[in-house]
């Protein structure tokens, strides 16, 4: 489970595999169709670049993925 950073709430599962892809965490592309809004991507992003220790540069550039993870069905 992964939790946005200094809290205890937890980072919906399905958003939180596809930033995982997105951060090149993970290399298999989830096929759920769950979305989100930029401003929730955004922070998970933060969080599992905080919690895993990936430069900003590189959670900048998942940031970026957004549209294009996003509306893939």
């Amino acid at each position: 489970m992964d939790y946005f950073i200094d809290t205890k709430t937890q980072i919906a599962p399905c958003i939180a595999s596809k930033a995982r892809f997105a951060l090149g965490i993970t290399h298999k592309e989830p096929s759920n169709n769950k979305t989100c809004s930029y401003n929730y991507w955004s922070k998970v992003i933060a969080s599992l670049a905080s919690e895993k220790s990936i430069s900003s540069e590189m959670a900048e550039e998942a940031k970026k993925k957004f549209s294009h993870i996003m509306m893939k069905k």
